[in-house]
């Protein structure tokens, strides 16, 4: 199975079929060409090139389980503790190197969550839909194609479940069921990097009971399907992206996301890229399975976006000599603390997860959603603190033209000229224009926020792996009311020290 090359993927996105894509109520012919999409393809293309790097060959690829053949690791589920670990691994580095989303976790993570319950779908109905996701996922594997995963719509009202909406397409849904396959309507918003992707994997948003049966659907569709539509969204400083490379100082990196709204309109699906139809049941396993995965990703994700913010701060606080002042390396510190905190939940999620029967692994639930949690909180401390240490000059600081320009420049210079000796006042931009990407102009504190589920989705999803029962009959016994001490050997003894995690934590 050949890895592509930058220049492979793009020759790839190029044979695909015109996309119909919206953006500031014009239609972008080349979404290849485009300004606002330029951070964007950087990225991906930098995840292929380090596909093919040496130093990150261990961290891109793996032995598919499938074929025995080396592919890229965003292509197969995860199948053992290790493939968990080095996924950590692999979001907290490229984060650090990118600052922003990397475009394929989604869709690795739709494929983690489709392969244990496809499989257990057909061992309880006899279906065919893993031998199906199988064909699929050798497909995207030996292509080495870039998958993204479409879940959340727009759900209007928030109180009413998917079929009790005043409008049945607020959630995407089954229109019509034919002997070669179905046909789809409905929208799904905040897709990440599908713009650039080569296949959309379609999963359901929430668990569904068996009036909503028709919202039950999972299928991969190539993004150039026809009846598609897309609308690119903003970003804070999408309009400093341009074709000038002086103008991209002012972004703060040349790598950032898109997000892009996705409108299914009447489409088709053929059978063999369908792997839930009205099988309302398997949702809860699904997306148990999905977001097991998903947030341990967040975690380490905001780790490695964390880290490189205060390598940032620490750039900035050398401009103004600052950074061994007592409160200075106290922020630092509690920065770089909250980095190594969501990596070592996301680490543990992988490390206490449970072998499925499928041949999948699947991550300690509890841990992931814990980890999610935090990273909706720990890194918007970390943001204060980098806006308050980068002074009041980082949030309205001249841009690099006016910097560059033969009559004002010189002036700039003289009066925002880094006290670090050996830096430059370009440096110094850079430097602050980077903690302003990373806390005010891109999308990266809003996934921090909302990616892959927001605060109260986090907390809700763990409370439900608590074993709340378990832990009131230890206080019984601790606090007497409860006499027999043996009990609590015998519930201790079930996972001695470990968080409870298998099959048991699936249990209504």
């Amino acid at each position: 199975m050949a890895l592509k090359t930058p220049k492979e993927y793009v020759e790839s996105i190029k044979r695909r079929r015109p996309m119909e894509i919206w953006y500031r109520g014009e239609k972008i012919t080349d979404p290849l060409n485009h300004p606002a999409l330029k951070p964007s393809l950087a990225t991906i293309m930098r995840i292929y090139e380090l596909s093919h790097s040496e130093k990150f060959r261990d961290l891109l690829t793996i032995k598919s389980h499938l074929t025995g053949e080396i592919c890229n690791f965003y292509t197969v589920p995860l199948t053992k503790r290790e493939d968990a670990i080095q996924k950590t691994r692999l979001a907290r580095s490229l984060a650090e190197i990118l600052g922003c989303c990397t475009f394929r976790c989604t869709g690795s993570e739709a494929i983690s969550g489709l392969y244990p319950t496809t499989y257990e779908m057909d061992q309880a109905l006899g279906t065919d839909y893993h031998e199906r996701f199988k064909k699929w996922l050798l497909h995207v594997q030996k292509e080495d194609l870039t998958v993204t995963a479409a879940l959340t719509d727009p759900k209007g009202d928030r109180k009413l479940k998917p079929h009790e909406q005043s409008d049945p397409d607020r959630y995407l849904r089954i229109i019509e069921k034919r002997n070669d396959g179905i046909v789809i309507r409905g929208a799904k918003v905040n897709q990440t990097g599908i713009l650039l992707a080569h296949e959309v994997v379609i999963l359901p948003t929430v668990t569904l009971p068996e009036e909503g049966k028709a919202y039950a659907v999972a299928c991969a569709l190539p993004v150039d399907t026809p009846g598609l539509k897309y609308v690119l969204g903003r970003w804070p400083v999408d309009l400093r992206v341009g074709h000038d490379e002086t103008e991209m100082i002012d972004v703060g990196k040349k790598y950032a996301d898109h997000q892009a709204m996705l409108i299914v309109d009447d489409v088709f699906v053929p059978n063999e890229r369908i792997f839930m139809c009205e099988e309302w049941q398997f949702t809860p396993k699904l997306m148990e399975y999905f977001t097991a995965v998903h947030r341990l990703t967040a975690g380490a994700c905001k780790s490695g976006g964390l880290s490189l913010l205060l390598g940032a701060t620490k750039l900035a606080t050398d401009s103004i000599n600052v950074s061994k002042m007592s409160h200075v390396r106290s922020k630092m510190a509690e920065m770089g603390m909250s980095a190594e905190t969501l990596y070592s939940l996301s680490l543990s999620a992988g490390f206490e997860g449970f072998q499925h029967e499928s041949g999948a692994w699947i991550p300690n639930s509890l841990l992931a959603h814990t980890s999610k949690f935090l990273a909706t909180i720990l890194p918007f401390n970390a943001i204060r603190y980098a806006r308050e240490l980068m002074s009041g000059i980082g949030e309205t600081a001249p841009s690099a033209k006016d910097l560059k320009n033969s009559e004002i420049g010189a002036l700039i210079d003289k009066y925002l000229a880094p006290a670090k000796e050996g830096m430059t006042t370009e440096d110094r931009l850079r430097a602050l224009r980077l903690i302003e990407n990373l806390t005010r102009g891109t999308n990266w504190t809003a996934m921090a926020l909302h990616g892959g589920g927001n605060t109260e989705a986090a907390r809700l999803m763990a409370f439900r792996h608590m074993n709340l029962g378990k832990l009131a009959k230890l206080a019984e016994i601790a606090c007497g009311i409860e006499e027999d001490e043996s009990k609590a050997e015998e519930l201790i003894s079930e996972r001695m020290g470990k968080i409870d995690y298998g099959p048991s934590i699936f249990k209504k």
